[in-house]
């Protein structure tokens, strides 16, 4: 009895123990409560970083198979880097069988490349189009080609050379792969008076054709300018098939390259008629525009020319670029004869944006010559055909000449033109001063800063025929976050965000990579959140919260903004505002002008700044010196300003005296005596780049100071304005 009871007992343990070992194994992570089976792709990422190949290997094929789309993808791919050589060729070819695309297809053949197994990267890639698969997997597809021997190596070749733009990877092909001819040495014999090749080397017309668009990409003019016509004789006897991009080679050469401007726009006419059914035509014509622009004085020839172009091209890029050569044009000739044919013009934009530029510069030349009535016409013409940003502006401009009584129009037609600015999908700037002008309410304000608004790249639709996997995508950056890989998320997010984010991810990640930023010396975490929270409020398609905005125009760096803004009396948020503008909270950044961190100095501005503070050893992408630098150097300009902000905002970016010069300027072209209205003055600034600062700064200023505790916006626009 003993003995039965005894083995009944050790039963029941064993089974009690197995039960509460099953219970065990079902108990899951918080990461794999969270993500599932998509976890192990995280989890075999750590397990690469302990150097745990084997078991990563494992939980990487099993998310292959069973992951979500992102997650499964990204384990294949990563497969592709581990094991020897015939464990990666076999990860890459299962990639691009699990996802037939051309990225996929790029990781394939690099590695097929490395591991020497050209001939299946030439029947992996016998499908590519040279206009528009990357051209890096083209590169690979030739130098496979050639290790062949392949007999359709020259043939394709040239294809990809003249089909499309030269890119670093032709170059770096011409360089390295391609065996061509010495043009160099017979170029130089040449016009050391060694005659017409005298080298006598043997090159076909593909192979001129080819070394002549790579010194064009070189920009040696002189070599192309001499050897134009050899290239347009290969066209006319029919050696060389027309070739657009040719075309535009040659029409740059004589552009750049003589200063004939007159007698080769002729001569570009004639070209385009002798080519006139080929694609040819429109380049001939586009270049004959230009150069008779050039020439000075041949307006009527100029626009003929560009208008021949534009109906000798079926392209919406090519037409757009003629036509914003045309308008410009005209802009240059006649203001008044553009402002009559400008609603024609309108009327043939393809992309709107692609004309900001020209209205800005009609803007300041009507506003330069005191056409203050035009206004109305441009606005009312522009509408519906420009991009919601023009129509902005020139609805706001037209509503304060009203305002101002430089300009007719009723209180009707002002408010009307207020309320336009208003609601159009635009940036901050017109949107707060309209604002302002109406004298919305602080609800009524905040309702205009949450509302959601387009942007050109537009969020994928549900009539899109690609599958959804936005939700995918969200896992994946997720769960960078969730298990601690920063790093990886701002990469993978510039390659998933196209194809749609919820709402949420957007704001999700912003949030963490800021925090993490706070306890990291890399000021780039803190540029990736604000970039991705950015894009969030531009692609949301609900109304953006004030704390998701809050994202959008963060407090980095606040312990040293806020000291330097008390040593130096300013507003913090002034500082919060330039920094923002100036270099997106990246210390690190430099402009190509040379300006150089968070508070974008020039070298030899910091420096006389610099001997001011008495500072030995300072370094601009050093944050803190950064700011107190700058800071400084604002404090000093706006004081310099009579204690105008705005003033000192468009001093920073130009210079004090071109400032005062322009101030003084258009005092006289609007018939005041001493005060402007600074709204009215930042569009009358000529540069271009100064008028879209002021407009960032004065928004940014605002926000900041909306978001962080000052609800009377109005007051603040009225204090940044001095109305």
């Amino acid at each position: 009895m003993i003995n039965v009871i005894s083995s009944r007992r050790f039963t029941i343990t064993i089974l009690l123990l197995l039960t509460l070992s099953s219970v065990a194994c079902k108990t899951k992570t918080p990461g794999q409560e969270k993500f599932g089976l998509d976890a192990d792709y995280f989890i075999a990422l750590k397990m690469l970083k302990e150097g745990n190949e084997k078991s990563a290997i494992s939980k990487l094929n099993r998310c292959v198979k069973k992951g979500s789309y992102y997650i499964s993808r990204r384990s294949a791919e990563t497969l592709c880097t581990l094991g020897n050589i015939q464990d990666k060729n076999k990860a890459a070819l299962n990639l691009y069988q699990q996802f037939p695309d051309k990225d996929a297809l790029l990781i394939t053949v690099k590695q097929l490349q490395s591991s020497s197994e050209f001939t299946r990267v030439i029947d992996l890639t016998q499908n590519l189009n040279f206009n528009d698969d990357k051209d890096e997997l083209i590169k690979i597809r030739l130098e496979c080609l050639k290790a062949q021997h392949a007999s359709s190596y020259e043939k394709e070749v040239f294809d990809w050379f003249t089909r499309c733009p030269i890119s670093t990877f032709h170059y770096q092909f011409y360089r390295d792969t391609y065996e061509h001819p010495d043009f160099d040495a017979i170029y130089t014999q040449e016009i050391t008076g060694g005659g017409e090749n005298p080298a006598n080397i043997s090159f076909t017309p593909e192979q001129f054709a080819i070394n002549y668009r790579i010194e064009l990409y070189k920009r040696n003019y002189t070599y192309t300018y001499a050897k134009a016509k050899q290239i347009i004789n290969y066209f006319s006897d029919g050696n060389l098939a027309p070739k657009g991009q040719l075309a535009s080679d040659i029409g740059k050469t004589y552009l750049f390259g003589s200063m004939d401007f007159v007698k080769n726009a002729i001569y570009f006419n004639n070209l385009a008629e002798e080519f006139i059914n080929s694609e040819m035509a429109f380049y001939f014509y586009f270049y004959a525009g230009r150069l008779f622009e050039k020439g000075g004085l041949y307006y009527t020839q100029s626009k003929k020319a560009f208008e021949n172009a534009i109906v000798n091209t079926n392209k919406a890029d090519q037409k757009d670029n003629a036509l914003w050569y045309l308008i410009n044009t005209s802009l240059n000739n006649s203001l008044e004869n553009l402002l009559n044919d400008i609603g024609s013009y309108c009327r043939q934009f393809n992309d709107p944006d692609y004309f900001d530029d020209i209205f800005d510069l009609m803007i300041s030349s009507l506003l330069a010559s005191g056409n203050w009535n035009a206004f109305e016409k441009l606005y009312k013409e522009a509408d519906g055909f420009a991009s919601d940003e023009v129509v902005a502006q020139l609805a706001y401009i037209y509503a304060r000449l009203v305002e101002e009584g430089l300009a007719q129009g009723d209180e009707n037609s002002k408010n009307q033109a207020f309320r336009r600015a208003l609601n159009a999908d635009s940036s901050y700037y017109y949107k707060i001063m309209a604002s302002y002008k109406l004298g919305l309410s602080k609800e009524e304000f905040i309702q205009v800063l949450e509302r959601p608004y387009k942007e050109k790249e537009t969020y994928p639709s549900s009539e899109n025929t690609e599958i959804d996997h936005s939700k995918d995508a969200q896992i994946l950056l997720e769960g960078y976050a969730f298990f601690g890989f920063p790093e990886k998320i701002y990469p993978e997010y510039l390659a998933v965000y196209k194809k749609g984010l919820p709402e949420e991810t957007y704001f999700y990640l912003a949030e963490f990579l800021q925090k993490v930023g706070e306890g990291s010396s890399q000021s780039d975490y803190y540029t990736q959140a604000l970039r991705i929270a950015s894009r969030g409020q531009t692609r949301s398609l609900r109304p953006v919260t004030m704390d998701e905005l809050k994202l959008v125009f963060p407090k980095d760096y606040s312990d040293l903004i806020e000291k330097y803004a008390e040593q130096y009396n300013l507003n913090p948020n002034i500082i919060y505002a330039l920094i923002r503008s100036e270099s997106f909270f990246d210390a690190g950044v430099e402009s190509t002008a040379g300006a150089v961190g968070l508070s974008q100095l020039m070298e030899f501005t910091a420096a006389d700044i610099a001997k001011k503070l008495k500072l030995k050893e300072y370094s601009l992408t050093d944050a803190e010196d950064s700011i107190m630098i700058g800071s400084f150097y604002l404090a000093e300009l706006i004081r310099r300003c009579d204690n105008n902000e705005l003033l000192g905002f468009f001093s920073y970016n130009a210079g004090i005296t071109k400032v005062r010069r322009w101030l003084k300027s258009t005092l006289i072209s609007f018939g005041k005596k001493s005060s402007m209205p600074l709204d009215l003055f930042l569009e009358t600034v000529p540069y271009s780049e100064t008028r879209g600062y002021g407009r960032k700064l004065v928004s940014a200023t605002v926000m900041y100071e909306f978001l962080y505790g000052n609800d009377d916006y109005a007051n603040i626009v009225k204090d940044l304005m001095k109305d």
